[in-house]
């Protein structure tokens, strides 16, 4: 699985650190926070581009290193309504890590590298930042519980495909320029109740992208030093411009959006049943009685497994 569950003793040292940071390399407006953070995306502040860790050469000297698994590369420029899960093995046109390395440019290709915290070089670097961004939220959206980074270096006119991430997310861009396209999460048109409890159970693919909604997309111009807030399940697409371009993706998840995607898997298995339950979102002591019932089923299903084990 991508990212790592944080402990509360985990949480309460990262929120530590980022609150006594002196110099945060994060800036995060306390009025955009309080009124937009999880309801829509937002421009936020950085200084990562200060940072010799996201330059080329230690960036291709981390994907040499880290487990091959990590790392996911591609040709850049692909069409826009790809599913996302196939592109990498759809798109990669006989290209091996050593060769887009060497020739990065010249092959225009796309290198997600997944999980950079678990490297001993960057981890400081991502934790504190979760730290500065945990700062921020915790009086909003407190405890995360689950986090996971993603670095993206990318040729010219590279495309990330519509898509929609199953936490929060703040996207920052370090190098070059990319233009985020977001949707409104909370918009039926986009994306009805059924098919959000169907993308939190992980029943089937998420939801597709119609051209009709491109005249609902928000277009953020990024820059190096500025970044976008994705809400919870905000679906987005994301074009690069005429030069390559590195970016960083900080995911995670909080104990109210765990809540949330409880209760979606409890309305998908109401589904299964022929059922039609109320929309996640509209009743917020529905929404924590589906949560426990969701837990309670996960946690029986759980012992039933294990005495199953023990009695074969």
């Amino acid at each position: 699985m991508l990212g790592q569950f944080i402990s509360p003793a985990g949480y309460a040292d990262i929120l530590s650190r980022g609150r006594a940071k002196e110099m945060p390399l994060l800036a995060l407006a306390p009025e955009a926070m309080r009124t937009d953070y999880n309801r829509k995306p937002f421009l936020v502040g950085h200084a990562l581009s200060e940072q010799s860790l996201f330059e080329l050469d230690p960036l291709f000297a981390l994907c040499r290193r880290l487990p091959p698994e990590q790392i996911l590369y591609r040709v850049g420029k692909i069409p826009g309504d790809t599913p996302l899960e196939s592109s990498y093995d759809d798109f990669k046109q006989g290209l091996t890590l050593e060769d887009v390395l060497q020739h990065f440019e010249e092959r225009q290709a796309y290198i997600c590298i997944n999980n950079p915290e678990r490297d001993a070089t960057y981890k400081p670097m991502i934790e504190g930042l979760l730290g500065e961004i945990a700062a921020q939220t915790d009086p909003l959206d407190p405890v995360m519980s689950w986090y996971s980074s993603y670095i993206f270096i990318s040729a010219r006119d590279s495309v990330t495909p519509y898509h929609m991430d199953r936490e929060m997310n703040f996207l920052l861009q370090i190098r070059g320029r990319k233009t985020v396209y977001l949707w409104d999460q909370d918009d039926d048109e986009i994306m009805d109740s059924e098919q959000k409890d169907r993308l939190l159970s992980r029943i089937g693919g998420r939801p597709p992208y119609q051209p009709s909604f491109e005249a609902k997309a928000l277009a953020f111009a990024l820059r190096p030093g500025t970044g976008v807030h994705h809400p919870f399940i905000a679906p987005h697409r994301v074009h690069t411009g005429a030069e390559l371009s590195v970016s960083l993706a900080l995911t995670f998840r909080t104990r109210q959006s765990d809540m949330w995607t409880d209760a979606h898997r409890f309305n998908a298995r109401m589904r299964g049943l022929g059922l039609r339950p109320a929309p996640v979102g509209r009743h917020v002591w529905l929404d924590r009685a589906k949560c426990s019932l969701a837990r309670a089923g996960q946690r029986l299903h759980r012992m039933l497994g294990a005495t199953q084990h023990d009695a074969a």
